[in-house]
């Protein structure tokens, strides 16, 4: 069976990891076309990862308008379909994508015969906007399946007419020999973490509920070290914020780190938070940093919005989003309680080894392809 994936996620050689799981589960002959570069707001420039040993093969190719996912479009004359004839073609850019529009068009000449899929995240109702919702409408008739990766992101694609195959299954998986259990103890001794230490790892903005989690510390009642990993727009809020601090409680802020030193700054954690709000333009579509921290055996709290119930399940805090107080509270009750806070740190790390490793992902990725070609 050969399958022709296509994202800019794969870009990134940990987010390939996925990709050779799939290749070891069967009998798959897998090929990625991928980016030349991606431009992002916060990392900057991404050039591809190529593992020449890997199992697939990775095929960088120019594009118009890198960092633009909706926009962007290859620059090929065939998307590498005449020669590779793939019998399934995964595109996880989007039902709307220009580039997901282009492989259909090249399908109709070049592969008459594969099955092809689209990905998509969005998880907000449609407004009007053209475009784009005839290009949509365009992309969703000549698709044969969908992975959403949230359940709200169903009724989204189901809303827009398409009626066919779906399965509800994120992009990506977590490598849990990479996250895993740790006392963290050089991180602490080098940042000089001490008191209870609570973690945020992910943009600095404002979306991602920064100020609320602000607002239950300033309520916290003890000592306590917050650790947050990462950049943007909040980055001087949260430096002026924490300067305001009194003796005992401390902010520790780290620009973001290359993906493979985020379980040593995961493991220096108590509990982990994430405590997102929804906005009129973005809602939390899945929280993969929650997966990490549950597979670094942290014990997590997140808000209710959008998908963040659905990842942590029991293995977790669930506040309502935007309620500082709840959250404070949520936080008092496991620097208070330790038995409960390892409880939950076990079982969070059983949900991520049972439910999101790229092993499970690319397990269920293969039935739902094989589902289709079946049908």
């Amino acid at each position: 069976m050969r399958v022709l994936y296509s994202s800019h996620t794969y870009l990134v050689g940990e987010n390939q990891k996925k990709l050779g799981s799939m290749v070891a589960q069967s009998d798959i002959e897998l090929a990625v076309v991928v980016p030349h570069l991606w431009k992002e707001p916060v990392l900057g420039t991404i050039y591809p990862y190529i593992d020449k040993d890997a199992s697939y093969k990775i095929f960088p190719t120019r594009i118009l308008l890198p960092g633009n996912e909706m926009r962007f479009i290859y620059l090929s004359l065939d998307l590498y379909m005449q020669n590779f004839q793939p019998d399934v073609i995964v595109v996880e850019n989007g039902v709307g994508a220009l580039s997901y529009t282009q492989f259909l068009l090249y399908k109709r000449k070049f592969a008459p015969q594969a099955k092809i899929v689209f990905f998509t995240w969005w998880n907000l109702p449609y407004r009007t906007r053209q475009p784009f919702r005839t290009i949509e409408r365009f992309n969703i008739a000549g698709t044969d399946g969908a992975i959403v990766g949230n359940s709200e992101a169903k009724v989204i694609v189901r809303g827009q007419g398409y009626t066919g195959p779906l399965t509800i299954l994120p992009q990506l998986g977590v490598d849990i020999d990479l996250f895993s259990g740790g006392d963290g103890k050089d991180i602490k001794e080098r940042l000089g973490l001490h008191q209870f230490v609570i973690g945020y790892a992910g943009r600095l903005v404002p979306e991602k509920g920064l100020r609320v989690l602000m607002n239950s510390l300033d309520i916290f009642k003890g000592q306590f070290d917050l650790l947050v990993v990462g950049s943007g727009e909040m980055e001087d809020e949260l430096r002026v914020w924490g300067s305001t601090l009194p003796t005992g409680k401390n902010l520790h802020l780290h620009k973001s780190v290359p993906h493979a030193q985020i379980p040593e700054f995961m493991q220096a954690m108590d509990v982990f938070v994430l405590p997102s709000l929804t906005t009129s333009h973005w809602k939390e579509q899945f929280g993969h940093v929650l997966i990490e921290a549950m597979a670094c055996e942290v014990a997590v709290i997140g808000s209710n919005s959008a998908e963040i119930p659905n990842v942590i399940g029991s293995s977790g805090i669930v506040v309502p989003e935007g309620d500082s107080n709840r959250l404070c509270d949520a936080l008092q009750q496991l620097s208070e309680n330790k038995p409960e806070r390892l409880d939950l740190a076990n079982k969070g790390r059983l949900r991520a080894v049972e439910k999101y490793t790229n092993e499970k992902i690319a397990s269920h990725t293969i039935d739902f392809i094989e589902q289709l070609l079946g049908a």
